[in-house]
Protein backbone atom coordinates (compact mmCIF):
# COMPACT_ATOMS: atom_id res chain seq x y z
CA UNK A 1 0.00 0.00 0.00
CA UNK A 2 1.37 3.34 -1.32
CA UNK A 3 1.66 5.90 1.58
CA UNK A 4 -0.46 8.52 -0.24
CA UNK A 5 -2.97 5.66 -0.42
CA UNK A 6 -3.25 5.63 3.12
CA UNK A 7 -3.07 8.51 3.75
CA UNK A 8 -6.74 9.35 1.63
CA UNK A 9 -8.15 6.40 3.42
CA UNK A 10 -7.30 7.95 7.16
CA UNK A 11 -9.07 11.32 5.59
CA UNK A 12 -11.74 9.27 4.37
CA UNK A 13 -12.46 7.61 7.52
CA UNK A 14 -11.98 10.43 9.74
CA UNK A 15 -14.20 12.77 7.81
CA UNK A 16 -16.95 9.94 7.24
CA UNK A 17 -16.92 9.93 11.33
CA UNK A 18 -16.63 13.71 11.01
CA UNK A 19 -18.96 14.02 14.39
CA UNK A 20 -16.70 11.64 16.73
CA UNK A 21 -13.89 12.80 15.11
CA UNK A 22 -14.60 16.29 16.63
CA UNK A 23 -16.34 15.31 19.67
CA UNK A 24 -12.51 13.12 20.75
CA UNK A 25 -11.03 15.99 19.39
CA UNK A 26 -12.02 18.15 22.11
CA UNK A 27 -10.74 16.31 24.45
CA UNK A 28 -7.50 16.46 22.98
CA UNK A 29 -8.03 20.07 22.67
CA UNK A 30 -9.05 20.78 26.06
CA UNK A 31 -6.03 18.83 27.79
CA UNK A 32 -3.35 20.79 24.78
CA UNK A 33 -4.94 23.83 25.93
CA UNK A 34 -4.81 23.83 29.54
CA UNK A 35 -1.50 22.18 29.66
CA UNK A 36 0.04 25.21 27.11
CA UNK A 37 -1.77 28.17 28.92
CA UNK A 38 -0.43 26.73 32.17
CA UNK A 39 3.12 26.21 31.19
CA UNK A 40 2.87 29.64 29.25
CA UNK A 41 1.62 31.32 32.38
CA UNK A 42 4.44 29.74 34.36
CA UNK A 43 6.93 31.00 31.99
CA UNK A 44 5.62 34.68 31.88
CA UNK A 45 6.00 34.75 35.60
CA UNK A 46 9.35 33.53 35.46
CA UNK A 47 10.79 35.81 32.50
CA UNK A 48 9.05 38.79 35.11
CA UNK A 49 10.76 37.58 37.87
CA UNK A 50 14.21 37.26 36.19
CA UNK A 51 13.64 40.96 34.38
CA UNK A 52 12.79 42.41 37.87
CA UNK A 53 16.24 40.79 38.96
CA UNK A 54 18.36 42.39 36.04
CA UNK A 55 17.14 46.10 37.36
CA UNK A 56 19.70 45.21 40.09
CA UNK A 57 22.33 44.62 38.08
CA UNK A 58 23.34 43.20 34.55
CA UNK A 59 23.04 38.99 34.68
CA UNK A 60 25.47 37.74 32.51
CA UNK A 61 28.27 40.29 34.71
CA UNK A 62 29.21 39.08 37.70
CA UNK A 63 31.84 40.42 40.35
CA UNK A 64 34.55 37.49 41.65
CA UNK A 65 36.27 37.12 44.80
CA UNK A 66 37.80 34.47 46.40
CA UNK A 67 36.17 31.92 48.40
CA UNK A 68 36.57 32.59 52.06
CA UNK A 69 34.32 30.14 53.74
CA UNK A 70 31.69 27.54 52.42
CA UNK A 71 28.73 25.70 53.79
CA UNK A 72 28.39 22.06 54.16
CA UNK A 73 25.77 19.77 56.22
CA UNK A 74 24.29 23.07 57.47
CA UNK A 75 27.32 24.40 59.22
CA UNK A 76 30.16 27.37 57.75
CA UNK A 77 33.77 26.40 57.09
CA UNK A 78 36.63 28.49 56.52
CA UNK A 79 38.97 28.07 53.59
CA UNK A 80 42.24 27.33 54.88
CA UNK A 81 44.19 31.17 54.00
CA UNK A 82 47.03 28.73 51.86
CA UNK A 83 44.46 27.55 49.76
CA UNK A 84 42.37 30.94 49.14
CA UNK A 85 43.06 32.24 45.36
CA UNK A 86 44.67 34.93 44.35
CA UNK A 87 43.83 37.57 42.53
CA UNK A 88 46.39 37.81 40.24
CA UNK A 89 47.31 37.32 36.48
CA UNK A 90 47.20 33.73 37.29
CA UNK A 91 43.62 34.04 38.62
CA UNK A 92 42.44 35.88 35.16
CA UNK A 93 44.11 32.72 33.00
CA UNK A 94 41.85 30.03 35.09
CA UNK A 95 38.99 32.45 34.85
CA UNK A 96 39.75 32.30 31.09
CA UNK A 97 39.66 28.67 30.69
CA UNK A 98 36.30 28.50 32.36
CA UNK A 99 33.48 27.43 29.34
CA UNK A 100 31.05 29.80 28.77
CA UNK A 101 33.13 33.04 30.41
CA UNK A 102 33.41 35.73 27.31
CA UNK A 103 35.33 37.99 28.60
CA UNK A 104 37.39 39.10 32.11
CA UNK A 105 38.24 42.47 33.15
CA UNK A 106 40.85 42.72 36.52
CA UNK A 107 39.95 46.20 38.32
CA UNK A 108 42.34 48.25 40.56
CA UNK A 109 41.27 50.83 42.73
CA UNK A 110 42.30 54.24 43.30
CA UNK A 111 42.46 54.01 47.34
CA UNK A 112 41.55 58.02 47.29
CA UNK A 113 38.60 60.14 45.48
CA UNK A 114 39.97 61.57 42.49
CA UNK A 115 39.07 65.19 41.36
CA UNK A 116 38.37 65.36 37.23
CA UNK A 117 38.28 68.93 35.86
CA UNK A 118 37.33 69.45 32.16
CA UNK A 119 36.86 73.29 31.37
CA UNK A 120 35.50 75.31 33.91
CA UNK A 121 33.59 71.68 35.25
CA UNK A 122 34.49 69.62 38.17
CA UNK A 123 33.75 66.58 40.36
CA UNK A 124 34.62 63.96 42.32
CA UNK A 125 34.99 60.58 40.42
CA UNK A 126 36.15 56.86 41.24
CA UNK A 127 39.06 56.13 39.57
CA UNK A 128 39.13 52.34 38.28
CA UNK A 129 42.29 51.06 36.41
CA UNK A 130 41.49 48.20 34.00
CA UNK A 131 43.82 45.69 31.84
CA UNK A 132 43.33 47.33 28.33
CA UNK A 133 43.64 43.98 26.70
CA UNK A 134 41.65 41.75 28.61
CA UNK A 135 38.95 44.59 28.88
CA UNK A 136 38.79 45.43 25.34
CA UNK A 137 36.84 42.52 24.66
CA UNK A 138 34.65 43.24 27.59
CA UNK A 139 34.22 47.03 26.91
CA UNK A 140 34.17 47.23 23.38
CA UNK A 141 30.42 47.17 23.14
CA UNK A 142 29.59 48.82 25.96
CA UNK A 143 31.34 52.75 24.25
CA UNK A 144 28.24 55.41 22.92
CA UNK A 145 30.65 57.89 22.04
CA UNK A 146 34.01 57.54 20.83
CA UNK A 147 36.44 54.71 21.65
CA UNK A 148 37.82 52.58 24.43
CA UNK A 149 41.45 52.77 26.07
CA UNK A 150 44.45 51.76 23.54
CA UNK A 151 46.64 51.78 26.55
CA UNK A 152 48.07 55.46 26.52
CA UNK A 153 48.44 56.67 30.17
CA UNK A 154 46.86 59.66 29.53
CA UNK A 155 43.61 58.26 28.20
CA UNK A 156 40.44 57.58 30.18
CA UNK A 157 37.13 56.54 29.50
CA UNK A 158 34.25 57.99 31.60
CA UNK A 159 30.93 56.30 32.62
CA UNK A 160 27.16 57.64 31.16
CA UNK A 161 26.60 59.73 34.37
CA UNK A 162 29.87 61.56 34.46
CA UNK A 163 29.02 64.24 32.54
CA UNK A 164 26.21 64.77 34.35
CA UNK A 165 28.27 64.98 37.65
CA UNK A 166 30.49 67.78 37.03
CA UNK A 167 29.68 70.86 38.19
CA UNK A 168 30.30 74.12 36.83
CA UNK A 169 31.72 75.61 40.47
CA UNK A 170 32.61 79.17 39.46
CA UNK A 171 28.91 79.40 37.92
CA UNK A 172 27.53 77.85 40.81
CA UNK A 173 29.12 80.96 43.26
CA UNK A 174 27.66 83.56 40.91
CA UNK A 175 24.25 82.34 40.91
CA UNK A 176 24.65 81.80 44.95
CA UNK A 177 25.78 85.55 45.29
CA UNK A 178 23.20 86.87 42.90
CA UNK A 179 20.50 84.80 45.09
CA UNK A 180 21.80 86.61 48.41
CA UNK A 181 21.96 89.49 46.97
CA UNK A 182 18.21 89.27 45.67
CA UNK A 183 16.69 87.44 48.25
CA UNK A 184 15.33 91.18 49.41
CA UNK A 185 13.49 91.08 46.41
CA UNK A 186 12.28 87.36 46.17
CA UNK A 187 14.41 86.51 43.53
CA UNK A 188 15.37 83.35 45.18
CA UNK A 189 12.12 81.50 44.21
CA UNK A 190 12.14 82.14 40.63
CA UNK A 191 15.88 81.03 40.14
CA UNK A 192 16.51 77.95 39.06
CA UNK A 193 18.78 75.46 40.91
CA UNK A 194 22.31 75.07 39.01
CA UNK A 195 22.82 72.23 37.32
CA UNK A 196 20.66 69.60 39.20
CA UNK A 197 20.31 66.46 36.96
CA UNK A 198 18.75 68.52 33.89
CA UNK A 199 19.48 71.74 31.50
CA UNK A 200 23.55 72.13 30.34
CA UNK A 201 24.62 69.21 32.51
CA UNK A 202 22.47 66.76 30.42
CA UNK A 203 23.93 67.38 27.03
CA UNK A 204 27.81 68.69 28.37
CA UNK A 205 29.98 66.45 25.97
CA UNK A 206 33.58 65.07 27.29
CA UNK A 207 34.58 63.07 24.13
CA UNK A 208 37.79 64.43 22.59
CA UNK A 209 37.97 66.94 25.33
CA UNK A 210 40.74 67.50 27.69
CA UNK A 211 40.91 67.12 31.30
CA UNK A 212 42.75 67.03 34.36
CA UNK A 213 42.63 64.43 37.03
CA UNK A 214 43.18 65.67 40.60
CA UNK A 215 44.60 64.04 43.70
CA UNK A 216 45.89 65.05 46.81
CA UNK A 217 47.84 62.80 49.69
CA UNK A 218 49.10 63.71 53.25
CA UNK A 219 52.36 63.18 54.63
CA UNK A 220 54.67 64.22 57.92
CA UNK A 221 57.69 65.75 58.36
CA UNK A 222 58.68 65.82 61.75
CA UNK A 223 55.19 64.94 62.93
CA UNK A 224 53.55 67.71 61.17
CA UNK A 225 50.79 66.95 58.86
CA UNK A 226 51.72 68.57 54.85
CA UNK A 227 49.78 68.11 52.28
CA UNK A 228 50.10 67.55 48.22
CA UNK A 229 48.47 67.76 45.32
CA UNK A 230 49.30 65.98 42.27
CA UNK A 231 47.86 67.04 38.79
CA UNK A 232 47.22 64.50 35.82
CA UNK A 233 46.70 65.70 31.79
CA UNK A 234 44.15 63.44 30.22
CA UNK A 235 42.15 62.99 27.15
CA UNK A 236 38.73 61.74 27.30
CA UNK A 237 38.52 59.44 24.50
CA UNK A 238 35.31 57.52 24.97
CA UNK A 239 31.78 57.25 26.83
CA UNK A 240 30.16 54.27 28.25
CA UNK A 241 26.61 53.07 27.27
CA UNK A 242 23.86 54.21 30.20
CA UNK A 243 23.75 51.69 32.71
CA UNK A 244 21.60 50.88 36.00
CA UNK A 245 24.30 49.85 38.04
CA UNK A 246 24.69 52.61 40.23
CA UNK A 247 27.82 51.41 41.77
CA UNK A 248 29.86 52.00 38.66
CA UNK A 249 27.83 56.29 37.99
CA UNK A 250 30.71 57.88 38.84
CA UNK A 251 33.53 55.47 37.38
CA UNK A 252 35.83 56.67 34.77
CA UNK A 253 38.17 54.39 33.37
CA UNK A 254 42.15 54.57 33.02
CA UNK A 255 44.98 51.80 32.44
CA UNK A 256 46.00 49.80 35.19
CA UNK A 257 49.72 51.19 35.44
CA UNK A 258 48.32 54.49 36.33
CA UNK A 259 46.23 53.53 39.18
CA UNK A 260 49.46 51.51 40.52
CA UNK A 261 51.55 54.41 40.28
CA UNK A 262 48.87 56.58 42.00
CA UNK A 263 48.05 54.37 44.90
CA UNK A 264 51.89 54.26 45.23
CA UNK A 265 52.11 57.89 45.33
CA UNK A 266 49.11 58.18 47.46
CA UNK A 267 50.15 55.70 49.79
CA UNK A 268 54.04 56.23 50.12
CA UNK A 269 55.56 58.64 52.43
CA UNK A 270 57.44 61.67 51.92
CA UNK A 271 60.52 60.07 53.41
CA UNK A 272 60.46 57.02 51.59
CA UNK A 273 60.53 58.89 48.47
CA UNK A 274 64.60 59.19 48.72
CA UNK A 275 66.20 55.77 48.26
CA UNK A 276 68.83 54.11 46.94
CA UNK A 277 68.11 52.26 43.34
CA UNK A 278 68.75 48.87 44.13
CA UNK A 279 66.31 49.11 46.78
CA UNK A 280 64.05 50.36 44.95
CA UNK A 281 63.98 48.17 41.69
CA UNK A 282 63.96 44.81 44.84
CA UNK A 283 61.20 46.62 46.17
CA UNK A 284 59.53 47.22 42.68
CA UNK A 285 59.79 43.73 42.09
CA UNK A 286 58.61 42.32 44.97
CA UNK A 287 55.71 44.68 44.26
CA UNK A 288 55.10 43.19 40.78
CA UNK A 289 55.24 39.61 41.84
CA UNK A 290 52.51 39.79 45.14
CA UNK A 291 50.13 42.06 42.51
CA UNK A 292 46.59 41.17 43.26
CA UNK A 293 43.74 42.92 41.73
CA UNK A 294 40.88 44.42 43.89
CA UNK A 295 38.41 42.60 41.93
CA UNK A 296 37.87 40.64 38.75
CA UNK A 297 34.71 40.80 36.54
CA UNK A 298 33.89 38.44 34.45
CA UNK A 299 31.12 38.70 31.59
CA UNK A 300 29.00 35.01 30.55
CA UNK A 301 28.25 34.77 26.90
CA UNK A 302 24.76 34.39 27.56
CA UNK A 303 22.03 34.55 30.55
CA UNK A 304 21.34 30.59 29.84
CA UNK A 305 25.13 29.97 30.92
CA UNK A 306 25.16 31.86 33.92
CA UNK A 307 24.18 28.70 36.00
CA UNK A 308 26.52 26.76 35.01
CA UNK A 309 29.10 29.19 35.03
CA UNK A 310 28.58 30.68 38.50
CA UNK A 311 28.75 26.60 39.61
CA UNK A 312 32.36 26.36 38.15
CA UNK A 313 33.25 29.18 39.50
CA UNK A 314 32.69 27.81 42.87
CA UNK A 315 33.93 24.95 42.27
CA UNK A 316 37.20 26.43 41.33
CA UNK A 317 37.23 28.07 44.56
CA UNK A 318 35.58 31.51 43.86
CA UNK A 319 33.08 33.59 45.14
CA UNK A 320 30.45 35.83 42.83
CA UNK A 321 28.60 38.34 43.72
CA UNK A 322 25.91 39.24 41.24
CA UNK A 323 21.84 38.81 41.06
CA UNK A 324 22.51 36.16 39.15
CA UNK A 325 23.10 33.75 42.31
CA UNK A 326 19.53 34.01 42.76
CA UNK A 327 18.70 32.78 39.11
CA UNK A 328 19.23 29.10 40.82
CA UNK A 329 16.51 29.22 42.74
CA UNK A 330 14.08 31.44 40.76
CA UNK A 331 14.32 28.29 37.91
CA UNK A 332 14.17 26.22 40.79
CA UNK A 333 10.88 27.79 42.17
CA UNK A 334 8.93 27.93 38.79
CA UNK A 335 10.43 24.24 37.33
CA UNK A 336 8.27 23.36 40.85
CA UNK A 337 5.85 25.52 39.38
CA UNK A 338 5.73 23.94 36.03
CA UNK A 339 5.71 20.65 36.95
CA UNK A 340 2.53 21.09 39.38
CA UNK A 341 0.54 23.12 36.77
CA UNK A 342 1.45 20.89 33.67
CA UNK A 343 0.63 17.48 36.08
CA UNK A 344 -2.75 19.05 36.82
CA UNK A 345 -3.17 20.16 33.34
CA UNK A 346 -2.47 16.28 31.96
CA UNK A 347 -4.59 14.51 33.46
CA UNK A 348 -7.21 16.08 31.23
CA UNK A 349 -4.99 14.77 28.17
CA UNK A 350 -5.41 11.15 29.91
CA UNK A 351 -9.03 11.37 29.71
CA UNK A 352 -8.95 12.26 26.01
CA UNK A 353 -6.69 9.84 25.33
CA UNK A 354 -8.96 6.94 27.02
CA UNK A 355 -11.80 8.93 24.37
CA UNK A 356 -9.22 8.07 21.58
CA UNK A 357 -9.01 4.53 22.67
CA UNK A 358 -12.81 4.57 22.60
CA UNK A 359 -13.30 5.89 19.78
CA UNK A 360 -10.61 3.89 17.38
CA UNK A 361 -12.53 0.16 18.97
CA UNK A 362 -15.60 1.17 18.00
CA UNK A 363 -14.51 1.86 14.84
CA UNK A 364 -13.25 -1.10 14.76
CA UNK A 365 -16.34 -2.82 15.58
CA UNK A 366 -18.07 -0.98 12.63
CA UNK A 367 -15.81 -1.36 10.03
CA UNK A 368 -14.88 -5.29 10.39
CA UNK A 369 -16.18 -6.33 7.34
CA UNK A 370 -13.50 -3.76 5.75
CA UNK A 371 -11.38 -5.11 7.79
CA UNK A 372 -11.41 -8.38 6.39
CA UNK A 373 -11.73 -7.09 2.93
CA UNK A 374 -8.72 -5.28 3.00
CA UNK A 375 -6.92 -8.74 4.23
CA UNK A 376 -8.21 -10.69 1.36
CA UNK A 377 -7.00 -8.13 -1.64
CA UNK A 378 -3.67 -8.46 -0.37
CA UNK A 379 -3.20 -5.48 2.90
CA UNK A 380 -0.53 -6.78 5.60
CA UNK A 381 -0.84 -6.46 8.96
CA UNK A 382 1.58 -3.73 8.99
CA UNK A 383 -0.79 -1.93 6.45
CA UNK A 384 -3.76 -2.40 9.19
CA UNK A 385 -1.61 -1.28 12.04
CA UNK A 386 -0.37 1.97 10.01
CA UNK A 387 -3.82 3.28 9.22
CA UNK A 388 -4.97 2.99 12.52
CA UNK A 389 -2.39 4.63 14.42
CA UNK A 390 -2.70 7.11 11.78
CA UNK A 391 -6.42 7.77 12.21
CA UNK A 392 -5.84 8.13 16.66
CA UNK A 393 -2.12 10.19 15.27
CA UNK A 394 -4.32 12.32 13.00
CA UNK A 395 -7.51 13.05 16.11
CA UNK A 396 -5.07 13.93 18.38
CA UNK A 397 -3.39 16.38 15.77
CA UNK A 398 -6.30 18.05 15.30
CA UNK A 399 -7.00 18.32 18.60
CA UNK A 400 -3.64 19.94 19.62
CA UNK A 401 -3.42 22.59 16.72
CA UNK A 402 -7.20 23.66 17.99
CA UNK A 403 -5.75 23.26 21.78
CA UNK A 404 -3.07 25.53 20.85
CA UNK A 405 -4.97 28.22 18.99
CA UNK A 406 -7.43 28.27 22.38
CA UNK A 407 -4.40 28.63 24.29
CA UNK A 408 -3.22 31.09 22.57
CA UNK A 409 -6.39 33.25 22.76
CA UNK A 410 -6.60 32.63 26.47
CA UNK A 411 -3.01 33.69 27.03
CA UNK A 412 -3.88 36.70 25.11
CA UNK A 413 -6.61 37.64 27.19
CA UNK A 414 -4.05 37.64 30.34
CA UNK A 415 -1.64 39.70 29.07
CA UNK A 416 -4.54 42.08 28.17
CA UNK A 417 -6.18 42.35 31.47
CA UNK A 418 -3.30 41.72 33.34
CA UNK A 419 -1.84 45.23 31.53
CA UNK A 420 -5.16 46.77 32.11
CA UNK A 421 -5.41 45.73 35.59
CA UNK A 422 -2.16 46.86 36.50
CA UNK A 423 -1.16 43.43 37.72
CA UNK A 424 2.37 43.61 35.49
CA UNK A 425 3.88 46.31 37.59
CA UNK A 426 2.44 44.84 40.64
CA UNK A 427 4.14 42.04 39.82
CA UNK A 428 7.14 43.25 38.61
CA UNK A 429 7.23 45.06 42.03
CA UNK A 430 7.51 48.29 40.01
CA UNK A 431 10.86 47.60 38.29
CA UNK A 432 9.82 45.63 35.28
CA UNK A 433 7.89 48.18 32.85
CA UNK A 434 9.41 47.04 29.53
CA UNK A 435 12.16 45.21 28.37
CA UNK A 436 15.57 46.45 27.46
CA UNK A 437 13.72 46.81 23.65
CA UNK A 438 11.17 48.59 24.60
CA UNK A 439 8.51 45.60 24.19
CA UNK A 440 5.89 45.96 27.19
CA UNK A 441 6.58 42.72 29.78
CA UNK A 442 4.09 40.06 29.24
CA UNK A 443 2.16 38.40 31.89
CA UNK A 444 2.02 34.63 30.08
CA UNK A 445 4.20 33.92 27.00
CA UNK A 446 3.96 30.87 24.77
CA UNK A 447 7.94 30.69 23.21
CA UNK A 448 7.97 28.63 19.38
CA UNK A 449 9.35 25.62 20.89
CA UNK A 450 6.00 25.41 23.67
CA UNK A 451 3.78 25.53 20.38
CA UNK A 452 5.92 22.83 18.41
CA UNK A 453 5.78 20.81 21.73
CA UNK A 454 2.63 20.95 22.32
CA UNK A 455 1.72 19.99 18.81
CA UNK A 456 4.38 17.41 18.55
CA UNK A 457 2.97 15.97 21.89
CA UNK A 458 -0.72 15.43 20.89
CA UNK A 459 -0.04 13.73 18.13
CA UNK A 460 2.43 11.16 19.83
CA UNK A 461 -0.56 10.92 22.08
CA UNK A 462 -3.05 10.41 19.67
CA UNK A 463 -0.95 7.26 18.46
CA UNK A 464 0.15 5.68 21.76
CA UNK A 465 -3.74 5.97 22.23
CA UNK A 466 -4.34 3.72 18.91
CA UNK A 467 -1.28 0.84 19.74
CA UNK A 468 -4.16 -1.18 21.03
CA UNK A 469 -7.27 -0.90 18.83
CA UNK A 470 -4.46 -0.92 15.74
CA UNK A 471 -2.70 -4.10 17.26
CA UNK A 472 -6.61 -5.43 17.63
CA UNK A 473 -7.89 -4.66 14.46
CA UNK A 474 -4.47 -6.49 13.07
CA UNK A 475 -5.66 -9.85 14.21
CA UNK A 476 -8.91 -10.02 13.60
CA UNK A 477 -9.56 -13.37 10.97
CA UNK A 478 -10.01 -12.09 7.47
CA UNK A 479 -12.98 -14.77 6.55
CA UNK A 480 -15.00 -13.90 10.34
CA UNK A 481 -14.21 -10.14 9.43
CA UNK A 482 -16.03 -10.53 6.30
CA UNK A 483 -18.83 -12.69 7.32
CA UNK A 484 -19.57 -10.17 10.08
CA UNK A 485 -22.41 -8.09 10.10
Amino acid sequence: MKVMDSFRIVWRNLWRMKLRTALTSVGVMIGTAAIVAMMALSLGLKESAVKSLENFGNLTEMDVEPLRWYEENGEWIDVPEDKVKKLNMQAVQDLKRIPGIQAVMPIKELREQAKLKVGRREGYVELIGVDVNESAAYRKNDIEKGSYLTGAPQEIVVAFDVSRELRDVEKEKREERRRKAGAGRHEMSQMPPPDIGGGEALTFNLVDRAGTLILSREYRIDDEPKYEKKELRVKVVGQLKKSEERRSSSAVYVPINVVKELNDWVTRSRGNEVEEGASRRSRDKAKKETFEFDRITVKVESREKVESVVKALKENGFEVWSPARELETINNFFFVIQMVLGGIAAISLLVATIGIVNTMIMSILERTKEIGIMKVIGATVLNIRWLFLMESGFIGLIGGLAGLGMAWGAVELVNYFGASGGLLDSLNMGYGGGNPEGEPTKLAVIPSWLALFAIGFSFVIGVLAGIFPAIRASRLSALQAIRSE
